[in-house]
């Protein structure tokens, strides 16, 4: 008995039919030509075959051309349950990066809920490259030097990554733009153990600083012990905004160091349609714009 397709082949199948063309179906779905080119001729291979009279050109065969007229009424039954569900309760669902997560969406998260009272708002936490076009998610936020760049896809840059050494006032006293960081115990998270080194000149990046160095496994744990006053820490300045003006974590030194890494959303451009997505868009511009540390002062080193 053969095994039976999976419902993203065939849907993939029925985009390329309905546009005539990988590049066509690729736009769609928000992935790339060579992508949809590669799933619809593992679908022919498992099939026996038989779908195509041309594969490279998308010319279908009598026998794909009969398949994909009997696929579009169970797609299109499908995706009117899926209308019918929504429609009895919306719900966005976002993936993002747990530390992005915890330190600077959760806190803000009031003002959105405020804007969409209607809506369920799921939050996944993940670092992996994600598929929009095949898994459940409505949109990601993904931190990275260079945002992809698929067919379909719409990218909104948030802000670029803008580091400083930060400490509890509780530990350094009242003159944290004079004090050595060398003489404060340095605080690590696992994910990220070069930062401090990247951070640092050479020379003094190999020094062990007073009080040794604590490695914690996530940037929220490291905060945490950061606010508790068992160290410094470098990290984003736009990650700890809200700390900063509340006085509870201060900058180090005079300086900060601009990244080439930014934060991005991402999301299908076809789904932009959709109002819980749009107001989710303009909520996180609004949010991004107003930080303090996302664009360059003269104290900035730009690497």
């Amino acid at each position: 008995m053969l095994e039976r397709p999976s419902l993203k082949s065939l849907r993939v199948l029925l985009e390329v039919a309905r546009g005539g063309s990988y590049a066509g179906a690729a736009e769609r779905l928000g992935v790339t030509p060579s992508a949809v080119s590669h799933m619809v001729a593992s679908l022919d291979a498992e099939l026996g075959g038989v779908l195509f009279e041309d594969r490279r050109r998308a010319r279908l065969s009598v026998q794909g051309a009969q398949l994909v007229r009997r696929l579009e009424p169970a797609f299109q039954s499908i995706e009117h349950a899926l209308g019918e569900l929504r429609a009895q309760r919306t719900a966005i669902r976002l993936s993002t990066l747990s530390s992005f997560a915890m330190l600077w969406l959760i806190p803000r998260l009031q003002s959105l809920r405020q804007r969409m009272p209607d809506v369920d708002i799921l939050i996944s936490t993940d670092t992996r490259p994600v598929d929009l076009a095949a898994e459940p998610f409505d949109a990601a936020i993904r931190w990275t030097a260079r945002p992809p760049d698929a067919p379909g896809l719409y990218v909104m840059p948030l802000f670029r990554e803008r580091w400083g050494i930060v400490a509890s006032p509780a530990l350094v006293g009242s003159a944290p733009r004079e004090i050595d960081p060398l003489r404060l115990p340095r605080l690590k998270a696992r994910s990220r153990m070069d930062d401090w080194v990247a951070f640092l000149p050479e020379e003094e990046a190999g020094r062990t600083p007073v009080g040794g160095v604590t490695v914690f496994e996530t940037r929220g744990q490291m905060l945490e012990a950061t606010l508790g006053g068992l160290g410094a820490a470098v990290i984003d300045l736009n990650l700890v905004g809200a700390s900063l003006a509340a006085g509870t974590l201060v900058v180090i030194g005079e300086k900060t160091v601009q990244r080439p890494e930014a934060y991005y959303l991402l999301c299908r451009k076809g789904a932009l349609g959709e109002r819980p997505l749009r107001i989710l868009r303009d909520w996180l511009a609004g949010e991004a714009s107003g930080e303090t540390y996302s664009s360059p002062s003269n104290s900035a080193v730009d690497m």
